[in-house]
């Protein structure tokens, strides 16, 4: 055996994408139990949901965590699984936001076990490889025989599925010892959510994921102050300082100038954003859109305060694609395309309003229909009005509006204005 051979092994992050399966073992018993009852090399399962991004189901629940940083230990096996056909769009967004909607859901050690020795009756905790199974069960495709009971050597031997070559590379000592070293800052968001949901279900044993809390605060109004407080004590609404404090290079094209990493780092992590965006452009909008008609229908403070943080995610991830864009633009690495700015009261205006703030749109809507003219403004359905484009283009929804002049003057105090 040589010297490389009893080193740790990682992933190569750019040989992953989105909706691919990742299989590990770790050197731990009840790891080798699986090994040894399943007939395989591995014991755990996750589904990459992003650049460096996979969620699986441990003892902590269902969570994201970061590919780079899952360390191989020596003799340990990896694989990265990759279905025959290739995924739709659709498909892979289907897969990743079964996925993303699992986090929090507890673990079962009793459903993992018997996955390995008998199916039984499913049940609504998870375990890792029934996540993976049903997260692309969801999306049309079927890669085991009971995708509510499987293991993940049945996975690994999946006729649907393909590996895909060469997905490790042993880590240097040097990397090793900084790695190890280094907080895996997903932890926070894991500690958070976990610490919310350990609040949640002193209310309702049936609570699972932070799905779950939306439907129990829709059906019970007296559990929003309770529900806010948890929000607030697990430090859920927070986290994104923290993340931008840590990584303010990648929020501003200067700022990235400025930071000390090579170019070859900032151009492998502006391209991962961009592959990224292409992929995911839509979960932080669909979510502040889920939660304004959430609190449109049921009022609560709980609703009210998460339409803000993905008001703030959404603002965040559009200034992370900003600097990537410029960043690459600036070394004739990447061409840039020039927003098309939409038409105030026309379908395609609508469709992307709706898909922002439906509450807004509904309102919108409704007001051009009482005032029985298009022509009317967007806000008050009075006329004349005209149609005006935000100087500063949001992150989300149209950029345009059709105002009279009253409207003009209210909403120009804070956000300027110039005719479209």
């Amino acid at each position: 055996m040589n010297d490389l051979q009893l080193r740790p092994t990682v992933f190569i992050a750019d040989r992953v994408q989105p909706g691919d399966i990742v299989l590990t073992t770790t050197p731990e018993l009840i790891s080798k139990t699986i090994q040894r009852v399943t007939g395989s090399d591995i014991s755990h399962a996750m589904i990459c949901v992003g650049k460096s991004s996979v969620i699986d189901s441990t003892g902590d629940g269902v969570h994201a965590r970061n590919l780079e940083r899952i360390i191989l230990e020596p003799g340990c096996s990896g694989h990265v699984l990759r279905p025959l056909k290739q995924l739709t769009t659709e498909q892979v967004h289907s897969i990743t936001a079964f996925a993303r909607a699992a986090v929090g859901t507890r673990y079962t050690m009793s459903g993992a076990a018997k996955s390995v020795m008998a199916g039984l009756v499913a049940g609504r905790r998870q375990f890792c490889s029934r996540l993976v199974a049903q997260a692309y069960r969801d999306a049309g495709l079927d890669l085991v025989m009971d995708a509510d009971f499987c293991h993940p050597g049945e996975l690994l031997k999946s006729s649907a599925l393909v590996e895909v070559a060469a997905p490790l590379r042993f880590l240097s000592a040097d990397e090793e010892a900084g790695w190890r070293e280094s907080m895996d800052h997903v932890q926070a968001m894991r500690n958070s959510t976990n610490l919310l949901l350990q609040e949640a279900r002193k209310l309702s044993a049936s609570i699972e994921s932070l799905n779950d809390i939306d439907i129990y605060l829709v059906e019970n109004a007296e559990a929003d102050a309770f529900l806010v407080h948890a929000l607030q004590a697990s430090r859920y609404l927070e986290l994104w300082r923290d993340e931008l404090e840590r990584n303010s290079w990648q929020y501003h094209v200067a700022l990235m100038e400025g930071h000390s990493g090579s170019d070859a780092r900032k151009r492998k992590y502006c391209y991962a954003v961009i592959e990224d965006e292409k992929v995911g452009q839509n979960r932080f909008i669909m979510n502040h859109a889920g939660y304004v008609a959430l609190n449109a229908m049921h009022s609560r403070r709980y609703f009210s305060l998460m339409v803000d943080l993905y008001n703030i995610l959404t603002d965040l991830n559009d200034r992370r694609v900003k600097a990537a864009t410029s960043w690459l633009s600036r070394r004739g690495l990447l061409e840039v395309a020039a927003r098309t700015l939409l038409r105030p009261h026309t379908p395609e205006w609508f469709a992307s309003l709706r898909e922002w703030n439906p509450k807004q749109a509904a309102m919108t809507q409704a007001a051009i229909q009482a005032a029985a003219t298009s022509d009317a403004c967007s806000i008050c359905a009075d006329e004349p009005a005209n149609d005006y484009a935000l100087l500063h283009t949001p992150a989300a929804g149209p950029g345009t509006l059709r105002l009279c002049d009253d409207c003009l003057r209210i909403r120009c105090t804070e956000e300027p204005m110039t005719p479209f």
